[in-house]
């Protein structure tokens, strides 16, 4: 006998889902507006303007695979797992 999911079940899915888009939308602005932020800081200082602005982006775009890439692997292992 199938049984039907309760309210508060799909309720506490949607709550992760919410939680783990919120975290990854994080992941991915954060490391970018730092490192741009630190870029601009850095230029204005040494008065080098794109040097260290096109630096740090490429640092923030690495930074930012690098964690997505952790955030992502556990469950691409329990997806490998299940087959």
């Amino acid at each position: 006998m199938l049984s039907t999911p309760t309210p508060q079940k799909n309720n506490s899915k949607l709550l992760y889902a919410v939680s783990l888009g919120l975290e990854l939308g994080f992941l991915i602005a954060l490391p970018l507006v730092f490192f741009l932020a630190l870029g601009l800081f850095l230029d204005k200082k040494l008065g080098t303007l794109p040097i260290f602005l096109i630096s740090s982006i490429i640092l923030g775009l690495v930074a930012t695979v690098i964690n997505v890439y952790y955030l992502v692997l556990p469950f691409l292992e329990k997806r490998s797992q299940k087959k």
